[in-house]
């Protein structure tokens, strides 16, 4: 069968026209010629619209759903915050009587898969395994089937799609607030340095309003920030070592997540450096074996299982209803101050 891009190569228009003209969305402003074009190479090409199969076969609960998992196996080990979001999405997926096939997409093997087989999809990840993954962004844009981004939205979107994503203004203003009421003037950041989009590099957005924010107070100190390529525990304890190598270290650090805050920790004890007595740390994620570990960390607690569970309701929907305009759901996030942080 024929693929929207396909119709729209025919019929020289962008996949997104064809995608709302097919599933007659009334909202979406188009020629009647243009419109007519794209009816008509539709029809020339025998296109049977995967929109409607989607619609009843969610209707009679046999939907069949592409989960894709935009890091590999070894990612989810090394930092499970991603496991709970898929455990949660599968979940809600079964039991609103879908069925779910689950496929890891390291970027090296950018593997292929036609997703026009399938009633809608859900992906999860970050926009940098978005791009890098070419040829199942390529099938996902081509398919026209429901689509739902859990936990990013790309920089450029080319499908119309549902978003669910964090809200990590107001994650890093919960940090950065906590460490203000405590006269902190010297605070550092250890986190990566973004994600290739498009061929260009863009900055992780916690980075950006830590960057701002800081910025805002004359706080900000390019000698206190710290990146690394990966976001792995590992690879925060190298860059920790090497820090304190360095000395001139500041009061406080926020850290891109939990599993670099770990690998933080770890380098700080070795070298003698109390927390939070000398150097107070602040992570984000609250993955569940944060508070086990000692010091318990601190950190910005992120719903993970309402990600999961309100990308499945979405794509649910979406499937059911047949809409084509896109959401982007913005899920909340709670400071919980542990061990690894002074108090006011």
């Amino acid at each position: 069968m024929p693929t929207l891009k396909d119709i729209a190569t025919k019929a020289g228009v962008s996949i997104t026209s064809v995608s709302r003209v097919l599933n007659r969305d009334d909202s979406f402003s188009i020629s009647e010629s243009t419109k007519k074009k794209i009816w008509e190479t539709a029809e020339e090409l025998g296109y049977k619209g995967t929109g409607t199969n989607a619609e009843e076969e969610a209707a009679r609960g046999k939907a069949t759903v592409a989960l894709v998992l935009l890091y590999s196996e070894y990612d989810e080990i090394m930092d499970s915050y991603y496991q709970l979001i898929r455990v949660t999405v599968k979940d809600a997926l079964i039991e609103k009587g879908c069925r779910v096939r689950e496929f890891f997409c390291p970027a090296k093997e950018g593997k292929e898969l036609d997703m026009s087989r399938f009633s809608g999809t859900i992906l999860i990840g970050h926009a940098g395994g978005w791009y890098r993954n070419e040829k199942i962004r390529q099938s996902v844009i081509a398919s026209g089937i429901p689509v739902v981004f859990a936990d990013f939205d790309p920089e450029d979107m080319e499908v119309e799609a549902d978003c669910v994503v964090n809200d990590f203004h107001s994650l890093v203003e919960k940090a950065l607030s906590h460490f203000f009421r405590l006269s902190y003037t010297t605070i550092g950041y250890v986190g990566t340095y973004g994600v290739a989009v498009s061929g260009r590099a863009v900055e992780d957005k916690r980075f950006l309003y830590f960057k701002q924010i800081l910025e805002e107070q004359g706080l900000y100190r390019e000698e206190f920030v710290w990146k690394t390529d990966i976001n792995y525990a590992q690879n925060a304890y190298r860059l920790c070592c090497q820090m304190i190598e360095n000395g001139d270290l500041p009061r406080a650090l926020f850290i891109e997540n939990d599993a670099m805050a770990m690998g933080c920790l770890r380098a700080f004890e070795e070298n003698g450096i109390r927390v939070p007595e000398e150097l107070s740390v602040i992570s984000c994620n609250d993955v569940p074996t944060v508070e086990f570990i000692s010091p318990a960390l601190s950190t910005v607690h992120i719903y993970g299982d309402l990600i999961g569970s309100m990308s499945a309701e979405l794509l649910v929907e979406q499937m059911r209803t047949g809409r084509v305009r896109g959401i982007r759901a913005v899920i909340p996030n709670k400071l919980i101050l542990r061990q690894s942080c002074a108090r006011e």
